[in-house]
């Protein structure tokens, strides 16, 4: 993913990445699914969707719960939305962090509200995170199809 810029929001610091490819709805899924596997795992806090950016959240994170993390079990996950914000404690970054994807862009926003974090690490201290993550979604996009194409 590659770094556009960083600026205080409400106490927050966002930051804003274009991926490498604009994505659609599988990515979104995949991409918060590799968050949730590797980094928050019980440490999800939120898990919400929208029809369109500027609609209201739809709150998700019981259904999440209840389908063991898994969001593609979900209900919710079905009907394709706009955008998906996942939220959790990072066990990767050791902070409380906030991303979120916009369908049919390459926009994804991570939010932290530790400024220090940001004074002590630097703008890029999500640079490597967010890579990784890019990675391993599309790899499991790129296995799913795959999978697809023999059937």
């Amino acid at each position: 993913m590659i770094f556009q810029g960083k600026k205080e929001i409400n106490d927050w610091i966002m930051i804003e990445y274009h991926s490498t490819w604009s994505y659609g709805y599988d990515f979104m899924l995949d991409a918060a699914q590799v968050i949730i596997d590797t980094d928050f795992k019980e440490n999800t806090q939120r898990f919400a969707v929208a029809e369109i950016a500027g609609a209201d959240d739809n709150e998700r994170l019981t259904e999440l719960k209840a389908e063991n993390y898994i969001i593609r079990n979900c209900d919710t996950s079905k009907r394709e939305h706009g955008v998906l914000t996942i939220s959790g404690m990072s066990d990767i970054m050791e902070c409380p962090v906030q991303i979120v994807f916009f369908n049919q862009t390459n926009i994804v926003r991570v939010f932290c509200p530790f400024k220090k974090y940001f004074e002590l690490h630097g703008d890029h201290v999500f640079d490597n995170y967010m890579n990784s993550i890019e990675i391993k979604a599309y790899c499991i996009d790129a296995v799913r199809r795959a999978k697809k194409d023999e059937n």
